[in-house]
């Protein structure tokens, strides 16, 4: 089993008034509440950009997500803008077409098709690193492949393989602390 050790002072680590937020908006989103772990998410996000931007995409792909959920269009589609040109900027190849997918998915089928149409506008294929599916609208895999443990081994947040953003057929990002989650075999 994959597991990352924390290191306090490793670059990627947030302090305890970031974790404390992150863990307030994991909470909110755990209750049913994606209308108020959304702001918490987008200002984490904000925070986060100029020090460890690779995190601030991450978390800017779950405002988008929880602002979709709280039916919240407009913010929505900001936080996916933020994540996209993040994660295009920063060459997270893998990342960038599943999140793109995934949003856009979510955008239909929340009733959000003018924010779907322009994510596909703004973001075409050809921006979009070199994983990217060929289709615009292809579906990221449906069913794992392999078997994600019963908690992240960062946060210790539940982990449900049909809520978590799978990166590929063997990893997932944790929805609560956005650590890469490998699946086991």
């Amino acid at each position: 089993m994959f597991r990352r050790l924390f290191r306090p002072n490793h670059p990627a680590a947030l302090d305890d008034d970031q974790l404390s937020g992150l863990a307030a908006a994991n909470q909110l989103m755990e209750n049913g509440r994606p209308g108020e772990a959304a702001p918490l998410l987008a200002g984490l996000a904000a925070d986060l950009e100029r020090p460890r931007p690779r995190r601030a995409a991450n978390i800017h792909a779950r405002a988008a997500h929880a602002y979709a959920d709280a039916g919240q269009e407009q913010p929505a589609l900001a936080q996916a803008r933020s994540a996209l040109s993040m994660f295009i900027q920063y060459n997270m190849t893998e990342r960038t077409p599943v999140f793109y997918t995934n949003i856009r998915r979510k955008f239909s089928h929340k009733h959000m098709p003018a924010a779907a149409a322009s994510l596909q506008n703004e973001f075409h294929l050809q921006d979009l690193p070199p994983q990217a599916p060929a289709p615009a609208g292809a579906l990221a895999p449906a069913r794992p492949r392999a078997h994600l443990p019963g908690n992240c081994p960062k946060c210790g947040a539940p982990l449900r393989p049909g809520e978590v953003d799978w990166i590929d057929d063997r990893s997932a990002e944790c929805s609560y602390c956005g650590s890469l989650v490998s699946a086991e075999k």
